[in-house]
């Protein structure tokens, strides 16, 4: 496709997005800003790139084309549940059908992506105004921040999972919630999991009083990633029919460092180079635009142990499921921000909620 045609497709797609967003006659800024720094990036990565884009900083973006291509045009759409889970149809079906009519079908993945960054944000919004917070320009800049804006540029799944996944910590709705987790499920496994697993602990949590609060975090901060890297090898044992064996190399420094480095955003340093091939120059230079990476989780960790009634239970279940996460890829080679990108979410907003409502009390006078 030549970059003219690609270019007005991607302006059809930015166009008909923000036509659906616009509100009484009015547009969102940071929607209206997002939209238009996508649709730059998207067209100067065509321009640079061409087909090749597929392999930029994802091979994943070549199994989704191929997907499309390869396997469902070929055998197609299958209502197995290994094939739903492995073909991705929540992201890939829309961009199959889309090519069907003439649209790339990268770009429509792109495309899928934007939509749900913006979907993001205005429940975010919505979870911020819940709270009787105004919503300002540092609030975004910690749940759908420079991360999630470059995610959006690229043919993955990261930013549906985000979404799915921070519907089911967030919403209220228990219905909602199930149908979010059993997305989130179909999409990524292990980390409907994880979520399940961190609600539940905090459910446990919940019943305990405060003076007992930091003793029951501790402990089950132990637990969970225990659990996580056992229940590493029983998916696998489970998936592949292959007989169960034990976690490997739970207790030790490296493994801790990982663990530190995730919440830091700087998990590149404890891989090797077959797994990060860019230099660690260029990747920690990377920190300075992605700061969101390192900013949005240490905040939360900070007020995670700021006690307060109306947090516990949704903060303790995103740390949890963080934790039962990560015990799981400690069992690994693969770990990079993108996978944290639904905690980055919660925990932004959970963040801002937390820092603002101690700024309401500490004006008011109820706390020093």
């Amino acid at each position: 496709m030549s970059l003219v045609n690609y270019s007005v497709q991607a302006v059809i797609c930015a166009t008909v997005l923000l036509i659906f967003c616009v509100r009484r006659k009015s547009l969102d800024l940071y929607i209206l800003g997002v939209t238009c720094v996508w649709l730059i990036a998207v067209i100067a990565i065509y321009a640079r790139f061409g087909t090749d884009q597929i392999n930029l900083y994802s091979n994943d973006q070549a199994a989704h084309l191929s997907l499309i291509n390869d396997y469902i045009s070929v055998r197609g759409i299958s209502l197995k549940f290994d094939e739903i889970v492995n073909w991705r149809y929540i992201i890939v079906l829309p961009a199959y059908f889309s090519s069907k009519i003439g649209f790339d079908p990268v770009l429509i993945l792109k495309f899928s992506q934007l939509v749900y960054l913006v979907l993001i944000y205005k429940l975010g919004v919505r979870f911020i105004a819940r709270n009787h917070i105004q919503v300002r320009v540092w609030h975004t800049a910690l749940f759908c921040g420079p991360i999630l804006i470059f995610m959006s540029t690229l043919a993955l799944r990261d930013l549906a999972i985000g979404f799915f996944s921070t519907v089911f910590l967030l919403e209220k709705n228990r219905v909602g919630r199930m149908i979010a987790l059993l997305i989130t499920l179909l999409l990524r496994p292990h980390l409907a999991v994880a979520l399940l697993f961190g609600w539940i602990v905090s459910l446990i949590i919940k019943r305990y009083s405060r003076h007992l609060f930091i003793p029951i975090i501790s402990i089950f901060t132990i637990v969970s990633y225990v659990l996580g890297s056992y229940s590493y090898y029983i998916g696998q044992s489970i998936r592949t029919s292959a007989p169960l064996t034990g976690a490997k190399e739970v207790f030790n420094q490296s493994k801790f460092t990982r663990l530190g480095a995730n919440f830091l955003g700087l998990q590149f340093l404890t891989l090797g180079e077959d797994v990060v091939s860019a230099s660690y120059s260029t990747l920690f230079l990377s920190r300075i635009i992605f700061f969101d990476t390192f900013t949005t989780p240490l905040l939360f960790i900070v007020l995670l142990f700021v006690f307060s009634a109306n947090w516990t239970q949704m903060r303790t279940t995103v740390f949890y499921s963080f934790l039962f996460f990560y015990g799981l890829i400690s069992q690994t080679d693969w770990n990079s921000s993108r996978q944290n990108i639904p905690f980055f979410v919660a925990m932004g907003l959970l963040a801002v909620v937390g820092i603002e409502t101690r700024r309401q009390a500490k004006t008011a006078g109820i706390v020093s």
